[in-house]
């Protein structure tokens, strides 16, 4: 049985306290899709093949279903 990579959404990750947690994720081994409003325009991640960034506000569901199709498009 192979074991798959684990994926996380990380909100709010482009400073302070959620970059903190997408890269101890990182650091762990883990695949982050990373969201901010502007999180490829300014943010404190390192880039990585494990990191994807997802510009937009997360109380808009369309934001949501762009984090997920990413997320499923890119590590599935």
């Amino acid at each position: 049985m192979a074991t798959k990579q684990k994926t996380v959404v990380v909100t709010g990750a482009s400073q302070g306290i959620g970059a903190a947690i997408a890269t101890l994720f990182l650091e762990r081994g883990y695949n982050v899709v990373a969201n901010s409003r502007n999180i490829s325009r300014q943010s404190e991640l390192h880039r990585s093949e494990t990191l994807a960034l997802v510009d937009g506000d997360i109380a808009l569901a369309t934001t949501a279903e762009k984090i997920a199709a990413t997320a499923v498009k890119r590590w599935q």
